[in-house]
């Protein structure tokens, strides 16, 4: 989306101050941006539901950024897809591949190491580093995740916070800004007002209405792989991953029907066979988020894709099942394919 001189709105924004965004909500902005432009910021939407101090708000933060990045795990250590584990050998290895990355780039290496580890063994570091260590921790995985140079925080709060809730809101992501080197992009559905921070107007198109709730923390897709926050997508590919006939497919890859189109990031696609899968949570209920989903569905459509939809239940309850019904379509359209093919190469009267 574009601002008035023709910039996109981030670009208005510095990379490391918290500013607090006026006509626009979390939902808004985590939609303009995906897919992610080339030259935005990494970024990571993080809901506050209870704002107590400043202490609680960078807590709360890091934690929610913490369980991003370890879900994204190994976009962000080169060669960590071959790490398997849990066991010795594959936390060994996970250290020195931590070493490589550190000794080449600004990373800590303990921190990068006790992060890879974390990941592996599925738990969190707990508080083995101070504050101040640990936000520039994992804004520089966050950034290595998406190859960017920046990251944004866009954190929200619920309505109906009191002066010294927004106090203590803006004081923490202040401290995240000047410590951490994040961009801190507040957004509050009250009247917000402070000496601290500067607020800045931004104008996103899109539908109007109530926007829908979002998971405590939300980051973008990455190209190529299961969403690292859905639990089913990755389940999905786990079960596609042993499948014989599964080939060319591809996860969270944008697609453009057109020049005139926008370009949209559908969940799993298979280009050759025209088929498109969209694996659905229980936002998707929501108006906003159905009638976006109905307009990418007619572009999707009016190119020839057939749309599958999953929802999360479906693929967490009864995997078996969802692959048969991917299946069935992949084999009959290729089936459809060859013997289109075989009617066209058979010279006439024969």
């Amino acid at each position: 989306m574009r601002a008035q001189d023709d910039a996109a709105w981030y670009a208005r924004l510095p990379d490391n101050r918290a500013t607090h965004l006026r006509g626009v909500d979390a939902h808004r902005i985590a939609a303009s941006l995906d897919p992610l432009p080339d030259d935005a910021p990494a970024v990571a939407t993080i809901h506050i539901a209870d704002v107590d101090s400043q202490r609680g708000v960078v807590t709360t933060i890091l934690d929610g950024i913490e369980t991003a990045v370890l879900e994204a795990f190994p976009a962000w250590l080169p060669g960590g897809e071959h790490v398997e584990g849990p066991n010795r050998l594959d936390l060994l290895a996970a250290q020195k591949l931590s070493l490589d990355l550190a000794s080449t780039s600004d990373h800590f290496g303990p921190f990068v190491i006790a992060m890879s580890q974390a990941a592996i063994l599925g738990r969190p570091i707990g508080r083995r580093f101070i504050d101040q260590t640990r936000a520039e921790g994992l804004r520089r995985l966050l950034a290595e995740t998406y190859h960017r140079r920046s990251v944004a925080l866009v954190v929200s709060v619920e309505a109906g916070q009191s002066r010294y809730q927004q106090s203590q809101l803006v004081a923490g992501c202040v401290w995240l800004a000047v410590h951490g080197g994040f961009a801190v992009w507040i957004v509050s559905p009250d009247d917000f007002d402070s000496d601290h921070i500067r607020s800045v107007d931004i104008s996103i198109a899109g539908p109007y209405g109530t926007s829908p709730s979002i998971r405590r923390v939300h980051i973008p897709a990455l190209a190529g792989r299961p969403h690292p926050g859905s639990t089913a997508e990755k389940k999905l590919e786990r079960a596609l991953a042993s499948c014989e006939w599964a080939f060319g497919r591809e996860w969270n890859r944008p697609f453009q029907a057109s020049p005139l189109h926008e370009a949209i990031v559908v969940d799993l696609r298979w280009p050759a066979e025209k088929c498109v899968i969209e694996v659905d949570g229980d936002d998707h209920r929501h108006p906003i988020k159905f009638a976006r989903d109905r307009q990418r569905d007619v572009v999707l459509q009016l190119d020839g894709y057939a749309v599958l939809r999953f929802t999360n239940a479906q693929i967490i309850d009864d995997v078996a099942a969802v692959v048969s019904a991917i299946e069935t379509y992949i084999r009959n359209k290729r089936d459809s394919a060859s013997r289109t093919a075989q009617i066209e190469g058979t010279p006439r009267g024969e």
